[in-house]
């Protein structure tokens, strides 16, 4: 018997070691806490069933209930249910909710030249998942007719979706489970219907579902849940993200920042500028580690909570966020002049976003060759700046800044002859929630036009900080015939942006109009290619050049030779 016994914890003990023993009806999530799968299950299908229903269902539209109210209630009931009870209350909910009933049979028109994106997956709405009864409620909706959605949770006054609807529960209880998923479900049912880019996500946005209600579940605090929707809000992998007002994803990269700006280089973290005299960095410097620990492993831990559109660009997102601690005084590991040293800095508490400015709108450089400063310029003055340029031999405009106004109607017709299709704008549909409308928009100078066609070699200057209006801008340009883009891709984030309101008092910035080439190629996350790759180096940087512009003049000195 004491053999058997001694052989049973054996046993007992290689279970412990190869499995977690997890008790039946439970998983682990990814921070190893035991969580209770089939009530994650449960919600699950409450998230996707309420999400649906509720960019659909006139109930809503019209503002007649509640949708926060409604789920509320239905967390806790949902939350203990058994597996076979959850689709029957389910059912019993959406029938409390009244009769489908818009007022109007009157459909809305898709334009007969729209081209269609469909982003939600509703492969779900099966009598499999849901049971036949559920399963045919929310098989009732299909296109939406045209309604008055002036109490709804999402308008479509603009081309931008509007979440002005729905309240930021500025004091919520964050040991409430209900209120912390209802943040998550919100997130989650906001994108699925209103993101124009789940298709090219490294994840699956269903899979992390479940994942995320669980981290959710797990936490009682505000930090926890503030992380936890930072952390979901990055797998959209839209370098638009910010989360307004999120206190702790400020606290967790740290309160104390380094005053230099950086920039990549040959594969390594690079000073490329000095923000505060006497400072022990110098312009060069190679960033190795922060406080002991790899910088890359410091970038890793940014990203968590830090949309970024790939892992290797970075500097316009985490940029800033990348040298700081919660300790005023740190340890900078630097690779300098071939050696490493260890600095002592003193971080500040003040924020500088990683952006290049200008001091004048344009200057001359040598060889009669203009430089077009966007940064620098004021709202209505890109035509007195262009009749100051007229004359010069060559022109570099510099779009690794951000246009002090927007541009883009304007500059296309000085260098674009001829209105030429330069993009697809696809904005979200609302009478069909998860499809968008693309429309080809061409720009350019018209025969009609009063200003000059400037005709001389044109070089766009972009890289890593290409974001946004410069890269709608580049391609806007780009269609000219003596138009060159050099330097390196730029970022990949340049649809009109939207705000989601979520219960904490976060206001969460994404990117909400789709922008492909006239083709329907894709620009998010990849970014726009240059005709011309220039990279600047480490050794440039350290000697104060700045190697693209360089190029720039270098290429149009050589056209105009030839």
């Amino acid at each position: 018997m004491k053999n058997i016994a001694r052989l049973v914890a054996v046993l007992l003990c290689i279970c412990m070691l190869f499995t977690s023993c997890t008790p039946a009806g439970q998983s682990v999530d990814s921070n190893g806490n035991t969580v209770n799968s089939q009530k994650v299950e449960n919600l699950e299908k409450l998230c996707k069933v309420w999400g649906y229903t509720k960019y659909n269902h006139p109930a809503f539209l019209f503002g007649e209930k509640d949708w926060d109210e409604e789920l509320l209630n239905l967390i806790p009931v949902v939350s203990d249910a058994k597996a076979d009870e959850v689709n029957d209350i389910l059912h019993e909910w959406f029938v409390s909710l009244g009769e489908i009933d818009y007022g109007t049979n009157r459909k809305g028109k898709i334009p007969e030249d729209a081209i269609k994106f469909v982003q939600a997956d509703t492969s779900w709405i099966s009598e499999e998942y849901l049971g036949a009864e559920l399963a045919e409620d929310l098989s009732q909706f299909g296109q939406l007719p045209g309604v008055n959605r002036s109490k709804a949770p999402v308008k479509f006054d603009k081309k931008t979706p509007d979440f002005s609807n729905e309240p930021f529960y500025e004091d919520m209880n964050y040991k409430d489970q209900g209120y912390r998923l209802l943040g998550m479900f919100r997130l989650w049912n906001a994108m699925e219907y209103n993101y124009p880019y789940l298709d090219i996500l490294d994840y699956n946005w269903h899979e992390l579902l479940p994942e995320y209600i669980a981290r959710m579940l797990e936490g009682d605090d505000q930090r926890s849940y503030e992380l936890t929707i930072a952390s979901l809000s990055t797998k959209l992998q839209d370098a638009h993200i910010a989360l307004y007002n999120s206190k702790y994803v400020v606290l967790e990269t740290g309160i104390y920042g380094v005053p230099v700006e950086i920039l990549q280089a040959e594969n390594e973290i690079v000073v490329s500028k000095v923000l505060k005299d006497n400072y022990p960095l110098r312009v060069g410097d190679v960033i190795k580690e922060l406080d002991g620990k790899d910088i890359r492993d410091v970038l890793v831990d940014r990203m968590e909570y830090i949309s970024v559109t790939t892992e290797d660009k970075f500097i316009n997102q985490i940029g800033h966020f990348l040298l700081r601690s919660n300790n005023e005084n740190m340890e900078l590991t630097v690779l300098r002049d071939g050696t490493e040293q260890v600095l002592k800095v003193t971080g500040e508490m003040e924020y500088r976003p990683m952006m290049e400015t200008a001091e004048q709108p344009y200057e001359i450089l040598d060889g009669n060759i203009g430089l077009l400063n966007p940064a620098a310029l004021q709202d209505g003055t890109l035509p007195l700046v262009m009749s100051k340029l007229e004359s010069t031999d060559g022109l570099v405009i510099d779009l690794r800044q951000y246009p002090g106004y927007n541009i883009i109607p304007f500059l296309a017709e000085y260098l674009v002859d001829g209105v030429k299709p330069f993009l697809i704008y696809a904005s979200p549909y609302g009478n069909y929630p998860g499809t968008f409308l693309g429309e080809i928009k061409a720009i350019g100078r018209t025969k009609d036009s009063k200003v000059p066609l400037y005709e001389k070699p044109v070089v766009v200057l972009m890289n890593e900080k290409t974001q946004s209006q410069p890269e709608y801008l580049i391609m806007s340009i780009r269609n000219g015939e003596n138009v060159t883009v050099m330097g390196e891709n730029s970022v990949g984030s340049d649809g009109d942006v939207a705000y989601l309101p979520i219960p904490g008092g976060i206001n969460m910035m994404f990117t909400s109009i789709g922008i492909y080439t006239p083709d329907g190629g894709q620009t998010q996350r990849i970014g726009l290619s240059p005709d011309i790759e220039v990279y600047p180096t480490v050794e440039g940087i350290k000697e104060g050049k700045d190697e693209l512009k360089e190029a720039a003049v270098a290429y149009i000195q050589e056209q105009n030779a030839k």
